[in-house]
């Protein structure tokens, strides 16, 4: 099914109409898009080149004849209001078709240095630089978007538990990274993983995103899992604890304290309340705990077209940020014994207007197998 499918025409309307309004109050004169994820929300097309001039009331797609096919395809839902092109020099194109200069022109947030420098040389004297406009607005999911993400992480839990049987004692991490890799692959409903599997065993699990090697899973070991993939272009992301075998007390009791922070943090969380309170509130269960400095991250992050979607970390290092409805989170606390272990339980939630709903189904207890 093609992208342009999965929303509704008055949906991909209103994402366009709510583009320019921004463009409007912040008097801008054009917008910019190459970012992958913006261009596909903007338009439904998921492929390169790509280039996307907006304009209070012009839509214009530039990609390449080898590519002018999907596009059609893909932004079919607003045909009537998309031009597509194909010229081999979008800046030449887009200069020729904005207003008498000059004009104020945002570009992606994440634009190169270099691309950036490329676009205000070739629009000069317009004056081009990075905004989040876009990136702002796709902080709030639709209705229909929460429903893919849900079903995103859903085909993810159905990898973990698929996976879990083989998982033996003497496998490697990079052994069990291939078991979920392999099992990703054989689903034709999934894109690709939204990151690289992290496969993490023994005292390996208290680095926070370990890169798997050849360290050899033994019985007693605890197995930190953390995957996601990508469905109709949207990322689901989870992590969960397995023990090859039984789990020791001092395991158990970590895992309890980090299962109630995350918990905590999903109870409290709701409209209104900051990025920084969230956190807060599940650091202050891991400190209760004498735990406190082990927890060595923010609390989550946006997700969406994006496994980290840009504008919400769940973070005292990021910029106070109240939440609203629509927003999709990950909650992740974790906790992190030097050369010893670690315990990070993940869940992606959605704030509603009367609070947070939980995204993941799958079970937060150490599975022991």
């Amino acid at each position: 099914m093609a992208p342009s499918n999965l929303f509704t025409l008055t949906e991909m309307q209103q994402r366009i109409a709510c583009i320019r309004e921004k463009m409007k109050n912040l008097n801008l004169g054009a917008i910019i898009a190459c970012d992958a994820s913006n261009v596909r929300y903007t338009t439904g097309f998921k492929g390169e080149p790509r280039s996307l001039l907006i304009l209070p009331d012009t839509l214009i797609l530039f990609t390449s004849f080898r590519t002018i096919s999907w596009a059609r395809e893909q932004t079919k839902l607003l045909e009537e209001e998309i031009e597509l092109s194909t010229t081999s020099s979008p800046s030449k194109l887009i200069k020729k078709r904005l207003p008498t200069p000059p004009l104020k022109i945002a570009i992606d947030q994440n634009v190169s240095a270099a691309n950036l420098v490329h676009w205000q040389k070739k629009l000069a004297p317009h004056e081009v630089e990075p905004h989040s406009i876009i990136e702002t607005i796709r902080q709030t999911k639709s209705p229909a978007e929460i429903s893919i993400i849900q079903r995103s992480q859903k085909i993810n839990e159905t990898i973990l538990n698929a996976i879990l049987p083989q998982i033996k004692p003497d496998l490697t991490e990079r052994g069990i990274q291939g078991l979920i890799l392999a099992e990703m692959a054989k689903r034709e409903e999934v894109e690709g993983y939204s990151f690289p599997p992290i496969v993490a065993n023994g005292p390996n699990c208290w680095e926070i995103h370990h890169l798997p090697d050849q360290s050899v899973s033994r019985y007693g070991d605890l197995l930190l899992l953390d995957h996601g993939v990508f469905y109709q272009g949207y990322a689901s992301d989870m992590t969960r604890m397995v023990c090859l075998g039984n789990s020791s007390e001092r395991m158990r009791e970590i895992h309890q304290v980090v299962n109630l922070a995350r918990q905590t943090a999903i109870d409290a969380a709701r409209p209104g309340i900051t990025n920084h309170d969230l956190d807060r509130v599940a650091r202050n269960i891991i400190e209760a705990s004498g735990l406190g400095k082990t927890f060595t991250h923010g609390l989550g992050h946006s997700i969406g077209l994006q496994t980290h979607d840009p504008g919400v970390n769940l973070s005292q290092n990021a910029p106070e940020i109240p939440l609203a409805p629509g927003m999709t989170l990950t909650i992740e606390p974790g906790i992190y014994l030097d050369e010893k272990f670690g315990v990070r339980v993940e869940d992606t939630i959605v704030i509603t207007t009367g609070g947070s709903k939980n995204l993941t189904s799958q079970s937060t207890e150490i599975i022991e197998i």
